[in-house]
């Protein structure tokens, strides 16, 4: 019976990966993991790719995951948090402002390797493949902050309260992984709209479910 791949030549050892800190490791094998699963997809990417991208070795992979499957899985939760920092760390900031900031976010670059991870987990996931649980308690988890975030704009005025918190909130993931698939089909012929044009759009999606008057 076959145990895990050798450890890549040039690799760090296990003493020095260790002398950085395992929670550091693990972030930085997640990061990596994130970045070739989104290339490559879960088929073509292996192991190795993984270990090789951040300098470790497949023996800091295997200590804390024993399968590709299990390090897939992991890495949409990884995924699934960073989605989330958004709304994190605009708890300060008005329903409108948040409603506003997470249209602008659906744009942003540096969101690319997250969404590309996003979208081979929706695919792997819709055919059964590994990954399909997370999604699904991923997309339950965002819709929950979502609702929150709706909820609050009705109460301030700047929802339409007859308007059903459950298909804006449907609405909102809709839009979140239409975006990540546009993004993704861009030519120069049609490349994604500037940063103004894009605020404009969805300053008056917003005033759309606003009151009526």
């Amino acid at each position: 019976m076959s145990g895990p791949p050798k450890s890549e030549p040039g690799a760090l050892d296990s003493l020095e990966w260790h002398a950085r800190g395992p929670e550091d490791v693990t972030r930085r094998l997640l990061s990596s993991a994130l970045v070739v699963f989104g290339e490559r997809g879960f088929d073509a990417a292996t192991v190795a790719d993984v270990a090789r991208r951040c300098g470790l070795t497949t023996g800091a992979i295997y200590a804390r995951w024993a399968t590709k499957r299990e390090l897939f899985e992991a890495v949409i939760e990884h995924a699934s948090a960073q989605r989330m920092l958004l709304l994190i760390k605009s708890v300060d900031a008005t329903p409108a402002e948040k409603l506003s900031l997470l249209g602008a976010n659906l744009l942003t670059t540096s969101r690319d390797d997250t969404r590309s991870l996003w979208l081979e987990a929706c695919v792997s996931g819709g055919r059964g493949g590994p990954g399909r649980s997370e999604i699904v308690h991923a997309q339950e988890v965002e819709a929950e902050e979502l609702a929150e975030i709706v909820t609050a704009a009705k109460d301030s005025g700047v929802i339409d309260p007859s308007l059903s918190t459950d298909a804006i909130v449907f609405l909102c993931q809709s839009l979140g992984l239409g975006t990540y698939m546009a993004m993704q089909v861009q030519t120069p012929e049609r490349p994604r709209p500037p940063d103004d044009e894009w605020s404009k759009i969805v300053a008056r999606l917003i005033a759309a479910i606003g009151p009526q008057h």
